[in-house]
């Protein structure tokens, strides 16, 4: 079986119920739509617990992307007391805004690692891709964290630029391809026309799958489809 899910935001507790809830298995294959990190309660948790996992695949999302920037440029002796002391005006700029945006949590888990740890987890999100492309029961998909910015049909996918998947936001009734299904993340469902607080969006030719783990008092959860038969799962 082939299952999507999006945006956990270091849930770490609830991804593991959701692996419970629908008897993942070494035969089944999931796919994370990025923003693994930031917000939530266990980031650096989440992103071990995946690492184990081979037949688990993330893309990558937007808060990866900003903490991969600011954490490449930490040295191996920083720590949360003297961090500042290894940055210009330019590089804190760039941490005060991930800081702003959820990352405290992570620098902080992160910053508890050793070298080779840090290294693993920059490893990781380097090797995470910015689209995925699969078929069940007939239906084909392209996976992203955010959608398609700046779409073109006559556009090869493996020719837009990186930030042409981090920071797009198509709104329902919009349609990318007409034989492909998108199944996007990165904006949380109820904040969407036609959307319900933890509750998966299927608009047709785009499928919106945050379903707002990190917003928990605007009644989201984490959201999981499962793409043979489409069939819905949640993890309040």
């Amino acid at each position: 079986m082939i299952y999507v899910t999006s945006d956990l935001h270091g849930c770490l507790e609830d991804w593991k119920s959701l692996l419970q809830k629908i008897r993942f298995s070494d035969n089944d294959t999931m796919f994370v739509l990025g923003d693994c990190v930031d917000l939530g309660p266990d980031p650096i948790g989440l992103l071990h617990d995946m690492m184990e996992r081979p037949n688990v695949f993330p893309i990558l999302g937007n808060h990866e992307w900003m903490f991969a920037r600011c954490a490449r440029t930490i040295p191996p002796e920083a720590n949360m007391d003297n961090l500042m002391s290894f940055f210009d005006d330019y590089s804190i700029r760039d941490l005060a805004q991930w800081a702003a945006d959820g990352g405290q949590h992570t620098l902080a888990q992160f910053l508890d690692l050793d070298e080779e740890g840090r290294e693993a987890i920059l490893d990781y999100i380097g090797e995470m891709t910015l689209y995925e492309e699969t078929e069940a029961d007939g239906v084909s998909f392209v996976l992203t964290h955010s959608g398609i910015e700046e779409f073109d049909p006559d556009q090869p996918l493996e020719d837009y630029p990186p930030s042409a998947f981090l920071m797009a936001h198509p709104e329902p009734g919009m349609e990318y391809f007409p034989d492909r299904t998108v199944i996007v993340g990165h904006r949380p469902t109820y904040r969407l026309k036609g959307g319900t607080a933890g509750k998966i969006l299927d608009d047709g030719g785009i499928i919106y799958i945050d379903c707002g783990a990190a917003h928990k008092e605007d009644g989201g959860c984490v959201g999981c489809l499962r793409l043979d038969d489409f069939e819905e799962f949640y993890i309040d």
